[in-house]
């Protein structure tokens, strides 16, 4: 998610190409803050933190940092 809205990247994890540029827009996205979970159901309601990229992983959910502020 960003100004532009969601951003979505498919990969084949047997392509080096498609994970490469997967990966890079995976950690772009971790430089900026963001969140990384591994989908583990089908319809996307239970994951695990990631910490790495894994291009086996199926599906991966990278959500924004939150913003805190004073009242």
């Amino acid at each position: 998610m960003g100004a532009e809205g969601d951003v979505r990247q498919a990969w084949d994890p047997d392509n080096k190409d498609e994970v490469a540029a997967a990966k890079k827009v995976y950690d772009d996205l971790k430089g900026k803050g963001h969140l990384a979970f591994r989908v583990t159901d089908k319809k996307g309601k239970k994951g695990e933190q990631m910490t790495t990229f894994d291009p086996k992983a199926g599906r991966i959910i990278l959500a924004p940092p939150m913003a805190g502020g004073a009242y």
